[in-house]
């Protein structure tokens, strides 16, 4: 597992603003979709239409983003990734549409729910 790549997201997630890759929690940006982790965790996002890609592993108190070309309507899923072991774990989803700002953020402490990892 390339952890640098893994989806991995964790806590409650609300959809909101966006951050750069590699920035701080409080920095924004317009028409990128992204995550800010506020939690305890280190957290993830995966795009499932677009055949299981996704984001960073995002650290806590960090924000990921990216830009995606406008014109599609999508699900992006959201697992927290407990690094004393690797487990992952599913927080939620949330149908995007691409070219809009859309921001996940993970709160909280890791859930207690593992799931097995797939890509389809």
């Amino acid at each position: 597992m390339r952890k640098a790549w893994r989806p991995v997201l964790i806590g409650a997630l609300v959809l909101a603003g966006l951050a750069a890759t590699s920035t701080t929690a409080g920095a924004a940006s317009t028409n990128r979709t992204g995550l800010c982790n506020k939690a305890s965790y280190w957290s993830y996002l995966q795009f499932p239409s677009r055949g299981g890609f996704s984001s960073y592993l995002v650290a806590p108190g960090k924000c990921w983003s990216m830009a995606f070309r406008s014109g599609s309507t999508e699900p992006v899923h959201v697992y927290a990734y407990r690094t004393s072991d690797g487990a992952t774990f599913w927080i939620g989803w949330k149908m995007i549409k691409t070219g809009e700002h859309n921001v996940f953020r993970t709160y909280g402490e890791i859930p207690t729910r593992k799931v097995k990892f797939s890509h389809r």
